[in-house]
C-alpha cells in the first residue's frame, strides 16, 4: 500500500523529501510502538532501514522506554514473528 502526502516545498529547505519521509516513518513507528500497536521488530520493519536494536536506540534517544510483555502469549507471538522473518 502506498500513502501520498502533500507537503509544502518550504519544509524541504533543510532536508530532502527522502529524509523527511524517513523521519515521518520513524516517528510514526515510534508512536505506534509506544502505544503497543507494533512490536519493536515490526516497527523497525515499518521504517525499513533499521534493525530492532537501532530502532530501540532511536526510541531511547526520544525518551521512549522499551516495552515489556504482559503475558507469555505476547512473548510467544513476538518469537513466532521473528522465527517467520528468519525463515
Amino acid at each position: 500500500m502506498q500513502l501520498t502526502l502533500e507537503i509544502p516545498e518550504k519544509f524541504f529547505a533543510y532536508q530532502t523529501p527522502a529524509e523527511l519521509a524517513r523521519l515521518l516513518k520513524l516517528n510514526t513507528a515510534i508512536d505506534l510502538y509506544r502505544h503497543g500497536k507494533l512490536s519493536a521488530s515490526a516497527a523497525a520493519e515499518f521504517v525499513g532501514d533499521l534493525d530492532r536494536y537501532e530502532f530501540l536506540y532511536e526510541c531511547r534517544h526520544r525518551g521512549v522506554e522499551p516495552q515489556t510483555y504482559e503475558n507469555t502469549e505476547e512473548l510467544q507471538a513476538e518469537i513466532d514473528m521473528l522465527a517467520k522473518n528468519l525463515a
